[in-house]
Parts: structure tokens; sequence; C-alpha cells
């Protein structure tokens, strides 16, 4: 339930100024309209006891709800089989559930899901992609119309990039770390395949690429189309109808996750440092509180009998130990634990005196590998185009996982512990940074309804934000369930997925 409310004004969304590849104001996608995060016709009321209209409980999975006129369409995984779920917008009851074909599940992080990957629904078809299988197309009474397996991706983390629509393909980025046979070259490609029956109209190798997370964009701009693209190292651009590629930025990390955000004049792309760090320059002291809080006998340094319960090397010191994203994955095999701490320990106690202090833990930290980078690229570049064709790069407050939201020439992203960056779109140079208030991780992206940001933390704390020069908070909800997907913007409501339900709040059904 509800344990903190707060009562806000109706929001009232104004028009995008940047073009969009599909219909405006169709929620029908990963982020919405071209992966925009904005709904421009919605009138909405912000999250309280008062407005939910309805919880419906969903077996777990981390994909948006993407929403056709009377539906709302999900995926989720129950008794180890992959399903495809439909609910009413009225109502929130289950309309009607589809079990993918049996397949083995693919391997993934703790913290994510094989259920990770949004559909994409058009006017009389769904689009629903498992990494574990491949697409399924079904109609919207759940009706399967084709199926198409394609080999699961080796990845490090698991599946997530999610399919999006061109005319009539349908395009999925599928990036592999495995090699093609008797080859060393990447198995990693895009694939365009005919929405009406599955049948692959061209495809594209990715021959540089290992595994990444991220959701390809459409960029219409003054020259044409392209498909935009954002992998491990760099973000490429595609020609479209065909495919073919026309241009690269090199220089994010290895870990990339934010879709690509389509402006009128620059395709915008974000990714942290590998690790999750946001800035260039990381304080290194909540690293070593995170270590020290380990410290059972209180003489300020810390002993290799002391690594017990939870230890590990922090990477995110903002998360509670325990948590899957909180440090280094250490094996369960006890002796192999114990492998790993002990050469851990010894190989940060440089002078062998046996324990750990400030300073030698501080001497001896390496914060993430990389930069983290928000860049602007300006169309019409062919091949390297990372001296050309960049208009501006940014290196701070750069979130691992959010995509950033581009609204009325500002740009908005938060990063882990709740920090809240504005860009200046055009000049590349911050607007404000301020503390949201909420600690701890942020995997959902920010949305936007009229001159209103909408941010939800892991925690579960929903904060509501004027977007606009100067910050000003308009309020913040405790939803009572963690949150790491996405929020979805129907007309009067607005879908909030949690751990283990699917809210609607608003003043009415659609």
């Amino acid at each position: 339930m509800l344990t903190r409310l707060v009562f806000l004004v109706p929001l009232i969304l104004l028009a995008n100024f940047f073009a969009r590849a599909d219909k405006p104001d169709t929620w029908n996608q990963f982020r919405g309209p071209n992966g925009s995060g904005i709904r421009s016709d919605a009138r909405i009321k912000i999250p309280s006891k008062e407005n939910l209209i309805w919880k419906t409980r969903l077996p777990f999975g981390l994909s948006c709800p993407v929403l056709s006129e009377d539906k709302i369409f999900l995926t989720g995984i129950e008794q180890g089989r992959l399903v495809t779920l439909a609910l009413d917008r009225k109502s929130g009851k289950l309309l009607w559930k589809k079990k993918a074909p049996e397949t083995e599940i693919e391997k993934f992080h703790e913290a994510s899901s094989p259920a990770t990957p949004t559909p994409f629904v058009d006017q009389d078809r769904l689009f629903v992609y498992f990494g574990s299988f491949g697409l399924l197309c079904y109609d919207h009474d759940g009706k399967e119309i084709w199926k198409k397996p394609i080999p699961t991706p080796k990845s490090l983390y698991g599946t997530s990039s999610s399919p999006i629509s061109h005319g009539d393909l349908l395009i999925l980025v599928v990036d592999d770390d495995a090699n093609l046979p008797n080859s060393r070259v990447s198995r990693s490609r895009i694939l365009a395949l005919r929405k009406k029956d599955g049948g692959i109209a061209w495809e594209r190798p990715r021959p540089f690429h290992r595994s990444g997370w991220s959701t390809p964009t459409i960029w219409e701009h003054d020259q044409g189309k392209e498909l935009v693209v954002l992998g491990n190292g760099s973000l490429r651009g595609y020609s479209l109808p065909e495919g073919e590629e026309k241009w690269q930025v090199d220089g994010f990390s290895r870990e990339t996750v934010a879709r690509p955000l389509a402006g009128k004049n620059f395709v915008f792309a974000s990714g942290s440092k590998l690790g999750g760090s946001a800035d260039l320059k990381t304080d290194p002291l909540p690293f070593w509180k995170a270590v020290i809080s380990f410290d059972a006998n209180e003489d300020g340094r810390l002993q290799r009998k002391e690594m017990t319960g939870h230890f590990t090397f922090p990477f995110r010191p903002q998360l509670p130990p325990g948590h899957p994203g909180y440090g280094l994955p250490l094996p369960k095999d006890p002796a192999k634990r114990k492998k790993r701490l002990d050469g851990m320990f010894f190989w940060t106690d440089k002078n062998k005196d046996g324990f750990w202090d400030k300073d030698e833990f501080i001497g001896n930290l390496t914060i993430g590998r990389g930069k983290p980078l928000l860049v602007a690229v300006k169309p019409g570049g062919k091949g390297n185009v990372t001296d050309s064709h960049v208009e501006w790069e940014f290196n701070k407050g750069i979130p691992e996982v959010p995509s950033p939201i581009l609204h009325e020439n500002r740009i908005y992203m938060v990063s882990n512990g709740g920090v809240l960056t504005c860009v200046d779109a055009g000049k590349g140079e911050m607007v404000y940074r301020t503390r949201l208030g909420g600690l701890g991780q942020y995997v959902a992206s920010p949305v936007v309804a009229g001159n209103n940001l909408i941010l939800t933390s892991e925690e579960g704390l929903i904060s509501v934000v004027r977007t606009g020069d100067e910050f000003k908070a308009l309020g913040q909800v405790e939803l009572g369930e963690s949150i790491q997907v996405t929020p979805a913007l129907g007309k009067e409501t607005l879908y909030v997925r949690g751990k283990n339900n699917l809210w609607a709040f608003g003043s009415a059904n659609r």
C-alpha cells in the first residue's frame, strides 16, 4: 500500500517537439513513441490512495507495459515457462495468457529476468521477443499468427533489447558474445523481419559487437531516416530501409543499456563507466564506508576474517550488501568463494600487515573503466565520425541503466543514489544537478507527462519534478513495492509495474 501520500495537480502534456517514427501518443513499445518517454495528449494525476484504479498481481518479469486501445500487454515467467499476458485497461482483469514454446531458459543475472524485452504492439498485432526462444506474433485476442525461433544470444547478463518497427518491418538487434562457426567474428547482427509472416527481409552483421542491452531508435532528420544502435564501445547509424552501416561514434564502455534519443538536429546516446560510475571522478569514500562496515572489532581496519556474510568488493556502494548489483559476484561454492576472497584481500594488502586501512584501500581502488559519456551527434556522417560529427560530450551524472529523456531542449538523467542531472541539449552544458531524496538504485527510465518528469527508484519511490531550468520538486510517493520497470502513460492513466503487481493510477481507465 501507499505509505506516504502527496496530492499533486493534474498533469497536462505539451506537444513534443522532435520527430517521431510512429504515431504520436501511442505507447506501443519500450518508452513509448519512438522511445521518447513522452506522451503529448495525456492528462494524468500522480499516484495517491484516492486515484488508485486497480492493482493486478503478475508473474515476475521486467518487460514494460505496452498499450492498445483497450488492452495492456506484458510478459513474465511463471513456473519455468515464459508467458505473454493481456489485461483489460479498464479493470486490470487478465484477458488471456499464452505460454511460449517450451525451451531452455537463457542464463541471466540475478537482478534481471528472461522476460525483460518489451513487446511491440501495432493496430492489430502484438510482437514478443524472448531471448530464450525468439519472436512470437499474436493478434490482440491472443491467437498465434507466427513464430520465429532465433538462437539464444550468449550474454553476460541476459537479453533485454526490445523489438521496434519501421513500416512493414520489425527490427531486432541481437548482439552476441558467441562467434560465427569456425570464425573469430561475432555472431551479433540486426534482423529486419516482415511483420506479416516473420520472414527475414534483411540481416546486417555487427562483427565488432558483443552482448549489449540497448534498444535501437529510429532517427528522422533533414537528410532521411536512420536506425541508431548503441552497443559495446560505440554508437552506430544504419540507413533505412536497407540497413547499410553508415557511421560510428566511439568512446562508450563495454556495457551499454540506455536507448538512444532522437532529436530534430541531433541523436543523443549515453553510457556510464563500466561498473556504473556516473562521473569521470568518483568519490572513493562511499566505497571505503561500504567495506569498513564489516569491521567487526571497530578498529577502523579490515581483517581477512572480517570478510563474512554478504561481503564482496563493492561496485555500487549505494546499494545494500546482498543486493545482486552491489558488488563483484562471488562463487557459491564455499571453497571457491574462500579462494576468491583470499586473493582479493592479499592483493589489496600491499604492505602485508594483515589489514586494509583507509589509505591503503583507496590507494589501490580502481573505480570502473572507460568514461561516462553523453554525446550529441549531427547527421550526415560517414565512417568513424567521433571527431567530426560529435557536437558535444558530457561526462557527469550518466546513468548506468535508465535512458535519458529529451524534453523542450533539455535532457534529464537520473543515476544511482537519486542524482538528477539536467543538461542543455543544444550546448551540452549542465543546467542543474541535485538529489531527489530517494537513495538506492535507479533502473527504470524516466517519463514525461506535460511539464512534469516522473522518476521511479528500485526501492519504490515515485518522484515528480517540474521540467525547466530550475529544479522544482512537486512531491514523492512510496509505492511500497520495488520498481525496476519504466512506467507507461495512457491518456488519463499511469501504469506502474512493480515487482509483483501492475498498478493503474488516474482519474479514468484510458
